[in-house]
């Protein structure tokens, strides 16, 4: 059918459109007329590894690297054609015709070592994290390219995935490398800050201010759990003092704009009582309770519903951190069980059901509502 249709001439005749389709002898033919085109056949091999022809993408491979000793010595040098073309049907790599083919691979290597590392784990899965460590840190070594300015973004994304995962020591072996990043000043705008308070991972906070300095608002100070500064944003009164509100999280001069506008739509226009809902979320997500404690008495809504990416309730979040203290502090000061998310309209104990396959956790926040509502009795 997808044959007859090329004949009819509804799709072009072009390589990319054979790739896709798996046509192999129109692969052969649109490859006669673009012998030496690099960019073209590049982008036919991507398209043919999206669409898992592996045929078709080791055909365009072998021509790419006709056309590109460099990328021969690379490919035939190390794991062999087969397996790289294999490696593109199986994760395919981003950017891939824009940096090249060989940058590609590496990047997607870089970027998946950071994924898999599993941290302070013990036997098989720790020595899988320190072999992850080990060949990121070798691709630093090996591909000085990765640290130049013109991939200073990569460098950015990488930081950005070792802070949201916790991996600090991915950030700290990579800043060792002085990669533009670290040169750039002022430094890019970055969600690395943000993601070290809203995946409690604020141990990386130490690394992360080699290029960012924390902001000085409510939010990251409560995140923090510096008591102290927190009550500084309240007056004799017990009043929110903030002044201006555009100084405070998430309209600091570190969040991208882009994140700032994604963050109006989801929630709302900034105000204050968002400002000290997402204090409160920073400072229960990282166990600072005194701290919550005190905004919850300072107007803090308990029932907020921020959230990491969508609405939904604090308890909600806390279900992925398995935060059982910091479940059981909402949940005896009231908080309301019952709230729903914006996407999939379920409670926190559906949450951990039915998104962490957690049945314990599960049945513990079901079992915590029961005597809730028996103790109001």
């Amino acid at each position: 059918m997808r044959g007859a249709r090329g004949r009819k001439g509804l799709l072009p005749r072009t390589l990319k459109f054979f790739a896709a389709l798996g046509e192999i002898e129109g692969v052969r033919t649109a490859l006669d007329g673009n012998r030496n085109d690099l960019p073209l056949v590049s982008e036919a091999f991507t398209i043919a590894c999206n669409f898992e022809h592996e045929a078709i993408a080791s055909l365009l491979l072998d021509r790419v690297i006709d056309i590109d000793p460099e990328l021969a010595s690379h490919v035939d040098g190390s794991i062999g054609r087969l397996a790289f073309a294999r490696y593109f049907i199986e994760n395919r790599p981003q950017r891939a015709t824009e940096v090249g083919l060989w940058k590609a691979f590496v990047m997607e290597h870089v970027n998946r070592a950071v994924y898999s590392w599993s941290g302070g784990e013990t036997s098989l899965k720790e020595r899988r994290g320190q072999s992850d460590l080990a060949a990121f840190v070798s691709y630093l070594h090996g591909e000085p390219w990765l640290l130049d300015e013109d991939f200073m973004e990569f460098q950015r994304r990488i930081i950005e995935r070792a802070a949201l995962h916790g991996h600090g020591e991915f950030i700290t072996a990579l800043l060792d490398f002085n990669p533009a990043i670290l040169q750039r000043q002022p430094p890019p705008p970055s969600q690395a800050i943000e993601f070290a308070f809203t995946y409690a991972h604020t141990d990386v906070l130490p690394v992360l201010s080699r290029i960012w300095s924390v902001p000085d608002d409510l939010p990251h100070a409560a995140g923090m759990g510096n008591l102290s500064r927190v009550k500084q944003w309240f007056d004799d009164a017990g009043a929110p003092a903030l002044g201006h509100i555009e100084n405070h999280y998430p309209s600091s001069p570190y969040m991208p704009k882009p994140r700032v506008e994604e963050y109006s739509l989801e929630w709302g226009a900034l105000t204050e009582q968002r400002v000290l809902d997402v204090a409160l979320a920073w400072s229960v997500l990282n166990s600072h309770l005194d701290v919550a404690e005190f905004l919850l008495k300072h107007g803090a809504d308990i029932n907020t519903t921020w959230s990491s990416h969508e609405p939904a309730s604090i308890l909600h979040e806390l279900v992925w951190h398995r935060n059982y203290e910091a479940m059981q502090f909402l949940i005896d000061r009231g908080i309301d069980m019952t709230i729903k998310d914006y996407r999939w309209n379920s409670n926190a104990a559906g949450w951990a059901r039915y998104a962490a396959n957690d049945e314990k956790l599960a049945q513990w926040l079901e079992d915590a509502e029961r005597q809730r509502q028996q103790s109001a009795r």
